[in-house]
């Protein structure tokens, strides 16, 4: 398999319906270091820039293997990630805006 063909399956873990999106990962510069040596944080930072509307941070997800959270400072080949294998994205609570509390529900009744 030439490295061209490496790209993987990513789903959104909350959207069970959604159609799989396929991410093609860019190739290394020759002697580099294979496509398996990708990161995990880098592959967060790929799914944030191809699923921009769904995941608008990489920080703000974790990425699911055959039932295993992957972390940022692991490899595809650490996992045992091939090319065509499905990657799950699962959101991680969104923070909540900064709220200023409502000056007159917090008044003394007399």
């Amino acid at each position: 398999m030439s490295l061209s063909d490496w790209h993987l399956a990513v789903k959104l873990a909350d959207q069970p319906l959604a159609p799989k999106s396929i991410l093609q990962l860019p190739e290394t510069e020759l002697g580099e270091y294979s496509l398996g040596g990708y990161s995990i944080s880098f592959l967060k930072q790929l799914i944030a820039g191809k699923l921009q509307e769904s995941v608008p941070d990489p920080e703000l997800i974790d990425l699911i293997y055959c039932g295993r959270k992957l972390k940022d400072d692991q490899t595809l080949d650490f996992y045992g990630i091939q090319p065509g294998s499905t990657v799950h994205v699962l959101r991680k609570s969104w923070p909540e805006p900064d709220q200023k509390p409502d000056i007159q529900t917090h008044q003394k009744r007399h």
